[in-house]
This record gives C-alpha cells, structure tokens and sequence, in this order.
C-alpha cells in the first residue's frame, strides 16, 4: 500500500487532519514513529471508559478522541496498525500500536 497523494488527500474531517497533525508534531524527529491508543475503564463514576494517546511512554497532550478518526487516518494511508492487544482479565482495557506512514505524506502540504 502507498501513501495518499498530498495533492489529491482523502476527505478527511478537520478533526481528523488535526489529530494527524498532532500526530507528526508529537512523533517529529523520533526514530520509532510508532503510538498507542489506549483504552481502560476507571471503575468509577463520573469517570467512565478512559482513551488516550501515548508515545515513547509518555501521554500525548489533547483532546478525547473518537477511534473512527484512527481508522479513517488507517484507511487514508496515513497509519498502518502493527498490533493489538487486549487484557485478558478486563475486556476494557486495550492497547493498539500504530506506526505513522512518514513517505512525504505531511498533513500541512494536504491543507
């Protein structure tokens, strides 16, 4: 699979070119341009099912995300997804690895 064509982008939601271009800034000069989405269940209320973002262990700063837009960036070419995982004691918490396609495909050249 090749990278989108920065002249002809994918419609992407302005959310979700925002969240690639986080994405590049956080990963920006990393040798691993590899993250995680994680998801767990807090156990109490008024905090429910708790996503983020992580890389190089650390949490990415930002707003709570819809999984869709991953998968819509997944789909556009812009993310390939290298593992899953999920804990086998607690079905709310998850992990999945993604790696940022990094061939020239800038979001700010595709705005």
């Amino acid at each position: 699979m090749h990278l989108p064509d920065p002249s002809h982008p994918m419609e992407l939601t302005r959310p979700q070119l925002d969240l690639l271009e986080r994405l590049q800034s956080a990963l920006d000069g990393q040798a691993a341009q590899e993250f995680t989405y994680e998801t767990e269940y807090l156990g109490y209320l008024p905090y429910g099912q708790y996503h983020w973002l992580a890389a190089a262990g650390q949490h990415l700063p930002g707003e709570i995300l819809e999984f869709s837009d991953l998968e819509a960036l997944e789909k556009a070419g812009y993310l390939l997804r290298v593992s899953e995982w999920r804990n086998p004691e607690d079905d709310t918490h998850s992990r999945i690895t993604f790696v940022l396609r990094s061939d020239d495909a800038d979001v700010r050249k595709s705005v």
